[in-house]
């Protein structure tokens, strides 16, 4: 069986049950802060898939990795869990959450955006691209827009919203250059 398949699966179940609950938002939320945990720790994934660890340690360490120091998981998420664990399925937990999140995207009509710059710009700036975006994309739509700094890009920017990628890096145009030298 294919895992995207599966995973699509699992999150049309969680948006559904979520929404049932009147906490998708709350849901969103946490499905934001899990892609965001798993990126940023190594080591969360094989955690996880340790054969050792029992189901309530496992969905502990989910339901942690899901929201902020201090904050309660939403009930919706934390039966969703427990149905995830008990059915043996914490290894497709990151596509399930990237599943959830590109399908209450599109329920809301909503488009994020990001902007990747090798130093801190200004808000008006910022302010102005945001803008840009929205009128480019045109019909009345939820935008989320973060500005992202990353010095290993050089100079320039990359700008990245709904299915658009502009690559103005000095890194990528380096690498351009590098490629039609040799």
């Amino acid at each position: 069986m294919d895992i995207g398949i599966i995973a699509k699966r699992y999150a049309k179940s969680l948006f559904a049950f979520a929404t049932e609950n009147h906490d998708e938002q709350a849901v969103y939320q946490a499905m934001l802060t899990l892609v965001n945990s798993y990126q940023k720790v190594a080591q969360l994934h094989p955690t996880l898939l340790n054969p050792v660890l029992t189901s309530e340690k496992r969905e502990a360490i989910l339901l942690a990795a899901s929201v902020g120091k201090g904050e309660k998981a939403p009930v919706s998420l934390s039966r969703f869990v427990q149905l995830v664990v008990s059915h043996r399925r914490v290894e497709i937990m990151p596509f399930i959450a990237q599943s959830f999140i590109q399908i209450y995207r599109k329920g809301q009509k909503m488009v994020s955006g990001r902007l990747i710059v090798p130093a801190a710009i200004s808000a008006d700036t910022a302010d102005h691209l945001r803008k840009i975006i929205e009128q480019k994309v045109g019909s009345p739509i939820n935008f989320e827009f973060e500005v992202e700094e990353n010095p290993d890009i050089l100079g320039g920017f990359i700008l990245e919203y709904d299915t658009y990628r502009l690559d103005a890096s000095l890194r990528t145009q380096f690498n351009h250059l590098r490629r039609e030298l040799r």
